[in-house]
């Protein structure tokens, strides 16, 4: 049983502190992968949440794998972000903890007809495309911004 289901099977939808670790990866022209989340269906940054016993960094680069089918390393930490709150639709609420890290893809990739569960669709996005979307969380909205203008702030 994964974390998150243990910890449901216990508080059940109840609001409760999550860990999330995902990643920020660029192609050759500087624009992003965002995914097409099957649960929520919007644009977001991969990545998902951590199970126990592992890192931030070590649930970005499988999380990101699992979403995208991309073999990553991290290059740098970017930010942490504790203040958002999220209900899904199943009826769980949460407060989430995310650790969003810069990455780079292991190997070359083809993500043209990469989907699963999880992932709808994965696209590269520039700055003005992703501006363009209406589908994306104020939270991955916030975290797109720090990233291009490449100012993060602190005790988010």
């Amino acid at each position: 049983m994964d974390y998150i289901s243990y910890i449901r099977s216990k508080v059940g939808h109840d609001k409760v502190i999550l860990n999330f670790a995902g990643g920020i990866l660029t192609d050759e022209e500087g624009r992003l992968l965002l995914q097409l989340r099957g649960d929520k269906k919007t644009w977001a940054i991969p990545g998902g949440a951590m199970e126990l016993g592992e890192t931030s960094l070590q649930a970005a680069v499988r999380e990101f794998y699992e979403e995208t089918g991309i073999s990553v390393e991290a290059k740098r930490l970017l930010n942490v972000y504790t203040n958002f709150d999220e209900s899904y639709p199943n009826g769980d609420k949460v407060q989430t903890v995310v650790f969003l890290y810069e990455l780079q893809a292991l190997e070359d990739f083809d993500i043209s007809n990469f989907h699963n569960e999880e992932t709808l669709r994965l696209g590269f996005f520039s700055k003005e495309e992703i501006a363009e979307l209406e589908n994306v969380s104020d939270k991955h909205r916030l975290m797109l911004d720090e990233y291009f203008s490449d100012s993060f702030a602190m005790g988010l």
